[in-house]
């Protein structure tokens, strides 16, 4: 059963509320085809345990990458029971409502997804030193602080850092920024301006070596090049300029850990727009992919109207 809700004071309605179970995303949700492993592939039944939230149309303006800091050694066969290890830890000792991140990549290339909804909405994630707001989250399954990532696990996050970029129109030319106010981190408070590349490290937005030396390196030459070449060539940049490579905001910081950020409440709509995404029983794909669905064929062009279907 669907129950649509209005926050009170406001024109900004809420997501439905999904009561029982539902049915997975379509296919044609996987991420432009991408083979991506489907949540249920690892979750073994495990939900969300608190309201999950998605960024507003649009709003989604830079794509951030991490590393588990786990062993680089593990078989094919122990990935499903990895992730489990990761969400124990992030909804047990670190209190976040799920597995934090989006997207995982392990090291023969195969493409997870982590937080509940992720591949139909952009849902918004969680980080050690707080999550700033704006992105999308895609971690590298491995220790890349002196081994840079396996050349699958490179060629496989490019792919899919394209794949987001062409799905919410993010500028990712060479040089490529974007400027938002942080919702708040350990490196950059709430209300501070902050910009950004496009394609960016964990340690630009929080206090933190993640996502490693080694990967880091990477994500502003080889990782980004290759995400260009894989660009649809309908992809429609917004919201960046385009200007010199910005300096490394913390080449040099410290790694730390900090509390995880509040969630926010369900049905509060007092910030950036957030679109309050909230669970009830079992899963939300069937909601988000309707959500999706209806903002694809919303972004249509004259031309795409024409031939009857949506190229995002």
């Amino acid at each position: 059963m669907l129950r649509a809700g209005l926050a009170l004071g406001t024109s900004l309605p809420l997501l439905p509320v999904l009561d029982g179970p539902a049915s997975a995303a379509p296919p044609a949700e996987n991420l432009a085809g991408l083979g991506v492993h489907r949540r249920d592939e690892w979750a073994d039944g495990r939900p969300a345990t608190g309201p999950l939230h998605a960024e507003a149309d649009g709003d989604v303006r830079f794509l951030l990458v991490h590393h588990s800091a786990s062993s680089n050694t593990y078989a094919a066969a122990e990935v499903p029971g990895l992730i489990r290890g990761f969400y124990a830890a992030h909804t047990g000792g670190k209190g976040w409502p799920d597995v934090a991140y989006n997207f995982f990549v392990d090291r023969y290339g195969e493409i997870w997804e982590g937080r509940t909804g992720s591949l139909a909405a952009p849902v918004i994630g969680d980080a050690t030193g707080g999550n700033q707001g704006f992105s999308q989250l895609c971690c590298l399954i491995g220790d890349h602080r002196t081994e840079p990532p396996t050349a699958a696990a490179s060629d496989s996050l490019s792919h899919l850092l394209a794949a987001l970029a062409d799905r919410h129109g993010i500028d990712t030319a060479p040089g490529a920024t974007t400027t938002f106010v942080s919702r708040g981190s350990n490196r950059w408070a709430v209300g501070r301006t902050v910009t950004t590349s496009t394609i960016a490290g964990h340690r630009d937005m929080s206090r933190t070596e993640c996502p490693g030396d080694a990967c880091y390196a990477l994500i502003h030459g080889p990782i980004t090049e290759r995400v260009n070449l894989r660009r649809r060539p309908h992809a429609a940049p917004i919201r960046s300029t385009t200007t010199a490579p910005p300096p490394s905001l913390g080449a040099s910081a410290p790694g730390s850990a900090s509390q995880p950020t509040p969630g926010r409440p369900a049905g509060d709509t007092s910030a950036d727009g957030l679109l309050p995404l909230v669970i009830g029983g079992g899963s939300l794909a069937a909601l988000t992919a309707g959500l999706a669905l209806r903002l694809r064929r919303s972004r249509r062009s004259p031309a795409e109207e024409e031939h009857g279907r949506s190229t995002r």
